[in-house]
């Protein structure tokens, strides 16, 4: 398998903190659902789950995937020089943190350059960079990952709703992150917290 292509695999398969919310979602279409309906060909699907209380538009061009967990919504982008980029909203109960500053620091503002995540023991954060472009939603950072001696940029965008905590991940590779984070930008604008 293509390592580039594994992102997805990378992403979805961190099942090591899914035991931290395994809270039942209740959204307004089914991820098979919105599978159904991507492959016929529809666009700007509603995606509204009211269990961790968000809701975002589905443009064509994020391929909606089955994930591990209830908790976690995403799929992949379209592919960039035989890469898919990832991007994942992940919900967690806010009782699993004592505060959102609490969960932030459990995501990414807890670890300086080499340290291992609580999240994944297969990752290794080698810079984060506060961000402005998300700041209407919640704090976001540029971060820069190593995973099974693949490097990785992401956007992580950290989000408190009335009911949960979201993490709003981009994973990709450094070489396609720039035209998959205008996408990211582009999709965020119809963001929205219930």
């Amino acid at each position: 398998m293509n390592i580039k292509i594994s992102v997805t695999l990378i992403l979805l398969l961190q099942v090591s903190f899914i035991g931290f919310s395994q809270t039942k979602s209740t959204a307004s279409n089914s991820v098979s659902e919105i599978i159904k309906k991507q492959k016929s060909g529809q666009d700007k699907l509603n995606y509204t789950d009211t269990t961790f209380a968000y809701q975002v538009i589905i443009p064509k061009w994020w391929e909606i995937k089955e994930t591990p967990s209830t908790n976690f919504f995403g799929g992949t982008l379209p592919e960039i020089d035989k890469s898919k980029a990832a991007l994942l909203f992940k919900a967690f109960d806010k009782d699993k943190f004592k505060s959102l500053a609490n969960f932030e620091n459990w995501v990414i503002t807890g670890y300086k350059s080499g340290d291992t995540p609580k999240w994944s023991e297969d990752h290794i954060v080698l810079f984060k960079k506060n961000m402005d472009e998300f700041a209407t939603i919640g704090k976001a950072f540029k971060v820069q990952l190593k995973a099974y001696d693949t490097f990785y940029n992401c956007c992580y965008i950290i989000v408190e709703t009335s009911k949960s905590y979201l993490w709003i991940d981009l994973t990709s590779t450094r070489e396609t992150y720039d035209a998959n984070f205008k996408r990211l930008e582009k999709m965020m604008l119809e963001f929205k917290r219930l």
